[in-house]
């Protein structure tokens, strides 16, 4: 399954670069890779990891895990929060092979969206994008979920290569896995979530020459509405609560770059 193309009149241009081959920039030195299942509308700590990343690895073919943050995340209401669920067809089975299976969520998400954010200070910002995406008729959980995630990477300005697990052709699990799929990359340093601490194999890291280097993202706190501050919601609250520019910043955008 190659990348899922882009028709709408909404969408703009990407600025961020896609491969479908391996080592497609292997002579850059220090390049950062980090490795991510395509999430539904993600928080802000997984675009943090995108802006560290120099290739971002869409992992497509790992299994597929019911109710996870793959097909769901959360959003704020008046009332507290709420999901967002994509319904899918089954499990067991690779992300890149799980389908959508009710056309009702798309215009439930859009009115949810509307219901919660419309009067928030950057929804007209955004508003067309998803009016747009909701418009779209999505069969594919995988290319619903790579779409949401390089359009708003893009509007962004995230700087990142992505590519997606199933065209570089690793054949291993774990740990080694990850290593193999950094070598095929050429990557020098691999940037991985907090959570993989626990499992990780540093040693196959070093002797792989690749510097393992773990997430460390306090989810800020910025202007929100409905109340008391919620954090770790998905990127749409930062997003249509203070605009693109001010998530950028969120995201440590200018603290330690240049």
């Amino acid at each position: 399954m190659g990348w899922c193309t882009v028709s709408e009149s909404t969408d703009r241009p990407l600025r961020v670069a896609e491969s479908g081959a391996a080592g497609s920039a292997a002579d850059e030195d220090d390049r950062t890779v980090a490795i991510h299942q395509p999430n539904y509308l993600p928080w802000l700590g997984y675009f943090e990891k995108i802006r560290r990343s120099d290739v971002f690895v869409l992992l497509d073919d790992a299994e597929y895990s019911s109710d996870s943050w793959i097909n769901r995340n959360r959003i704020k209401t008046p009332h507290g929060w709420t999901w967002l669920t994509v319904p899918v067809r089954g499990s067991s089975r690779p992300i890149e092979d799980v389908e959508i299976v009710d056309d009702g969520w798309r215009e439930t998400h859009r009115k949810s969206l509307q219901a919660s954010y419309g009067g928030a200070a950057h929804y007209d910002e955004f508003g067309a994008f998803f009016a747009a995406t909701y418009a779209r008729s999505w069969e594919s959980l995988c290319e619903l979920n790579v779409h949401l995630v390089r359009q708003l990477a893009d509007r962004l300005e995230l700087d990142c290569e992505f590519v997606r697990a199933s065209t570089l052709e690793v054949d291993a699990t774990g740990s080694e896995r990850i290593v193999r799929l950094c070598e095929a990359l050429a990557a020098d340093r691999y940037y991985s979530g907090e959570g993989a601490r626990s499992y990780n194999d540093p040693e196959l890291f070093e002797d792989a020459g690749i510097v393992l280097e773990y997430q460390s993202f306090d989810p800020p706190r910025y202007d929100q509405r409905f109340g008391e501050f919620l954090p770790n919601l998905s990127v749409v609250d930062p997003l249509l609560n203070v605009g693109a520019e001010r998530t950028r910043e969120l995201l440590g955008v200018g603290s330690d770059d240049g």
